[in-house]
């Protein structure tokens, strides 16, 4: 076959159809070294012993133009080596014969560039087996490690190979392998070497590290820096830089490579010369160590890099590495990651905790000493706080301390500054807690907190700057693990004392500062008062009783009197209204004598049990009110007066309250005395005014509030009678109503109430009932008058008649009342009371009215001349007829004649009789006799329309008796 024929049906065969045998029988029998080696240098495939066997035959066929190269250099003193130095003029004679023999051979360049490529293929071979083998190897130490029987339970196991392209023959074949051996070959060493540290192959970089460290050695850093960052660095402790303290640079990392030296087509004589010709060679970049600030700023960014994921404890794990291997700068970046691993790994966290806290190293580095301090111990509990302190925020502290003592500023301070801080803003319980560990009984090297006399300050910078209401027995617990202070000199006890005066103004909230902080108070506590026990005492007694105040409460209200009513008030108060309501007469005792433990005796001791009793009777709780003023535990409440005045208090706090039924019986406390009746006799009215529906606005029922606040409460009774239509027919009860208002001897509020009741009936056309109330008001005016006159009862008669001649005027004047003779009657009271400069007023309208009756009697009395006068003319029938009439209507209540009709006929029969009477003279000037009222025979008529008077009654008897008697049946009386 010729060489055409061979090269074609090598160009033509398939890759994964060649085999060894057809690289001897077809590639081995091309004559054409050049074309050969090409061919080669062209053709990668994933079968180690095929590819070593293309190798071997591309470097056979380079081995003649090798030898023709190295003949054509200049010989001067000896052979050429890779050790000439590139400078020497010898050197470069060599060179230039070598780029000519290159220039005229271009052949033989070309074998000699392929042979140096091929070498470089075989060394990447050798390295793809090596790391084949470890592989294997690895795979194999695994499954001696499993339980026997597990592979045959896998399915797969057959097929497993073949999913991913490995036979089973060959060196390595049965792995996986992280690339194939065609990309392995060509693919770039840096690229390879990337790939294998982002996919975690560390054996297989280890290995391409050492075999090509002349290609990768500059590269180093960088591949690491591929590496994910949550990878631990134990993974590849042995791939990280290291530090050489002789050469005070990198520490030169183990090189292996697969030739001892190197061929003359891989020396800078040879690739020099391709260079000139401008032919591409393989890449050999020069092997250089890294400084030491570039393995420790590698070693810093790295750090950081792993840090801000997160990932604490794989950056303490490099950190350690490096300062371990000599790098430096990298002490104090340890130091804080070692804190910070600490505060994410070894704090407490709640046991339902999910969510992370994201903590990294720039934020721990922007935390100042106390918030750091906080987050070691914000899940500490009171059980666990003790040991975290030691464990956690001392170690920390200490560090701080070291840290300026190297850095030339020591502050000795520094511990006990910030942890007196935190101690300070914690909650009272971990407070607690920690007092609990530094007893003075303790060992001192077991104590938090060491200083007796800054315990005791701690302590009371607690209590006293804490909102707490309710976690009194931890308070008092804190207080038991204070050591004794109690004993001091008179000079310490007054400083003491002016300590808490001067306290008691500054934890007085203000607008520049609401609120003391305990830190404040911390320095104020020298020397140490010794009345704070006594005041965590009284805490418990206000809390006992729902009356809870915090504890600086009794620094600022020692010399304010007004607030330590305020808060006995509220005591008082609250004790029947919360949760724990004294319900027995012990109860309340017991209240009594807290209450008295807190002022001790004295005045104090009075003005409580004062306000003690006043609480009691606002409970409603009066049954007990009554049994205690009879205890001899109350000696203060034996004045009856003091308790009147309280019980009337409370009562009209009651009535205030809209509660009326609860102050009355409030008034069942004290004994009985007019003031007591009077207040009675308001709250009885009140609940009768609410009874008229009085509004105070429009919808709103008047509240018994504003009835007290009234100051004229006669224009209630105004309001009542406005408010109710028939309200004025009831003049008892607004009489009673008048009298329990308070005005129960005031003739004149009596004279308006009647003026009221006159108006009322007058508004509503009841002209009767004005008639008659009325003349109660003058006859009242006129017992008035003719009682012996005082300087009161002067102004009181005088008041009295102006209200009285007003009422009679303004009844008298109406047109619509036609009780002509009424009217004429209540002009003449108002003409009697009337002031003179009215005279004339009342004057004219009484003449007036007068007039208009005379005339319109004479036509009534020529009417009944003329209607007398025609029946005397009418047969007798008819006069019986009209006579029968008459009686009928004169006596139809008493003939059984009921309802509208025996109303009508009372009517009528009363206008026939006064107009008979109107013909006769009278005067009307004359008194009203009382005698006149009943003079029409008891008749019902009679009763119901009074007559004009004396002389108009005797006028009228002479009339029937004389003219008319007959008409009527006086014949038959």
């Amino acid at each position: 076959m010729s060489t055409s024929a061979h090269c074609k049906q090598w160009l033509e065969l398939p890759e994964e159809a060649i085999s060894v045998d057809n690289v001897k029988n077809i590639l081995g029998a091309i004559p054409d070294d050049a074309w050969v080696a090409a061919a080669v240098a062209d053709k990668t495939v994933d079968k180690v012993d095929v590819q070593r066997a293309l190798l071997a035959l591309g470097l056979e066929k380079t081995v003649p133009a090798l030898e023709r190269s190295r003949k054509a250099v200049v010989y001067l003193e000896g052979p050429i080596d890779g050790d000439d130095d590139p400078a020497d003029p010898d050197t470069q004679l060599k060179q230039s014969s070598l780029v000519r023999h290159f220039a005229t051979h271009t052949t033989d360049e070309l074998l000699c560039h392929l042979r140096a490529v091929l070498l470089e293929r075989l060394d990447r071979l050798e390295t793809y087996v090596e790391i084949s083998r470890q592989l294997s190897k690895g795979k194999q130490n695994q499954s001696n490690e499993a339980e026997d029987g597990w592979d045959d339970l896998d399915p797969w196991e057959e097929t497993r190979d073949a999913d991913y392209g490995v036979g089973r023959e060959g060196v390595g074949y049965d792995i996986i392998l992280p690339v194939s051996l065609s990309s392995f070959l060509r693919r770039p060493l840096l690229h390879t070497a990337l790939h294998f540290a982002l996919n975690l192959h560390f054996e297989a970089l280890a290995t391409l590290l050492q075999r090509h460290a002349k290609s990768l050695a500059a590269h180093r850093l960088y591949i690491l820096q591929a590496i994910p960052d949550h990878v631990h660095p134990s993974e590849f402790l042995t791939l990280l830089p290291a530090i050489d303290p002789s050469t005070e640079s990198e520490a030169a990392a183990p090189h292996i490579p697969w030739r001892d030296s190197q061929d003359w087509t891989e020396t800078e004589e040879c690739t020099s010369a391709f260079s000139q010709q401008k032919v591409l060679a393989a890449s050999t970049p020069l092997s250089s160590a890294h400084s030491i600030s570039e393995v420790s700023q590698w070693y810093r960014d790295r750090i950081h890099q792993t840090d801000s994921t997160g990932l604490v404890d794989v950056a303490l794990a490099l950190v350690q590495h490096g300062a371990s291997q000599g790098v430096p700068d990298l002490d104090e970046l340890g130091e804080e990651l070692g804190l910070l691993a600490r505060l994410v790994y070894d704090a407490p966290r709640p046991v339902d905790d999910i969510q992370e806290d994201g903590w990294t190293l720039s934020r721990w580095s922007s935390l100042d000493p106390l918030s750091v301090l906080r987050a070691y111990l914000a899940y500490s509990t009171p059980e666990s706080i003790a040991d975290n302190i030691r464990r956690l925020a001392m170690p920390y502290l200490f560090v701080l301390e070291s840290r300026a003592e190297r850095a030339g500023t020591a502050d000795p301070g520094i511990v006990h500054r910030v942890f007196y801080k935190y101690l300070l803003q914690t909650e009272l319980h971990i407070t607690a807690a920690i007092f609990s560990s530094s007893k003075p009984t303790l060992p001192i090297a077991e104590r938090l907190i060491k200083n007796d006399e800054d315990m005791a300050r701690l302590a009371l910078a607690c209590l006293y700057g804490s909102d707490n209401l309710t976690d009194w027995k931890i308070m008092s617990q804190m207080f038991e693990c204070l050591p004794e202070w109690t004993e001091v000199n008179e000079e310490d006890g007054d400083e003491a004392n002016t300590t808490l005066l001067s306290l008691g103004d500054f934890v007085t909230p203000s607008t520049s500062r609401p609120r003391c902080s305990p830190q404040e108070l911390f320095l104020f506590f020298s020397p140490l008062p010794a009345s704070a026990y006594v005041h965590l005492e009284s805490g418990e007694i206000l809390a006992r009783w729902n009356v809870p105040a915090p504890l600086r409460w009794f620094l600022q209200s020692a010399n304010n009197e007004e607030q330590q009513r305020s808060w006995a008030t509220r005591m008082s108060r609250r004790a029947g209204s919360g949760g724990d309501e004294p319900e027995s007469e012990e109860d309340w005792l017991e209240l009594l004598d807290d209450m008295l433990k807190l002022v001790g005796g004295g005045e104090g001791a009075l003005r409580v049990t004062r306000i003690f009793f006043s609480g009691l009777l606002s409970s409603g709780n009066f049954r007990v009110a009554k049994s205690v003023l009879r205890k001899s535990r109350t000696p203060y409440l034996s004045n009856p007066q003091v308790v009147e005045d309280q019980v009337l208090a409370s009562s009209r706090e009651f009535y205030d309250n809209a509660s009326s039924g609860n102050s009355i019986k409030c008034l069942s406390v004290a004994g009985p005395s007019p003031t007591i009746q009077r207040e009675r006799e308001f709250i009885e009215a009140t609940s009768r005014i609410c009874s008229f529906n009085v509004v105070s606005r429009q919808g709103i029922p008047i509240s018994p509030i504003e009835i007290r606040l009234v100051k004229d409460r006669l224009t209630l009774i105004a309001r009542v009678l406005s408010s109710t239509e028939d309200a004025y027919k009831h003049s008892k009860v607004i009489l009673d109503l008048m009298h329990k208002l308070g005005y129960r001897d005031d003739v004149a509020a009596e004279v308006r109430v009647q003026a009221m009741l006159a108006e009322a009936a007058l508004q509503a056309e009841d002209f009767l009932v004005a008639g008659e109330t009325a003349e109660r008001m003058v006859d009242i005016v006129r017992k008035l008058s003719t009682a012996s006159p005082t300087s009161g009862d002067a102004e009181s008669e005088k008041e009295a008649k102006e209200v009285c001649w007003h009422s009679c005027f303004q009844l008298g004047r109406q047109t619509e009342f036609h009780d002509v003779d009424t009217k004429l009657r209540l002009l003449g009271h108002a003409l009697e009371l009337c002031p003179s400069e009215h005279l004339l007023d009342v004057l004219s309208v009484w003449r007036k009215l007068e007039g208009e009756s005379l005339v319109t009697r004479r036509e009534d009395m020529a009417t009944r001349e003329e209607n007398a006068k025609r029946q005397r003319q009418a047969p007798p029938s008819a006069t019986a007829s009209f006579r029968t009439s008459l009686q009928d209507l004169q006596l139809g209540t008493s003939t059984g004649i009921t309802g509208p009709d025996a109303a009508a006929a009372a009517a009528l029969a009363s206008r026939t009789f006064k107009t008979v009477a109107a013909n006769f003279p009278f005067s009307v000037r004359g008194r009203h006799s009382e005698e006149g009222k009943d003079s029409w025979d008891g008749g019902s008529v009679g009763n119901e329309n009074e007559g004009p008077g004396a002389d108009v009654s005797g006028h009228a008897k002479q009339a029937f008796a004389r003219g008319i008697g007959w008409l009527i049946g006086a014949d038959e009386e």
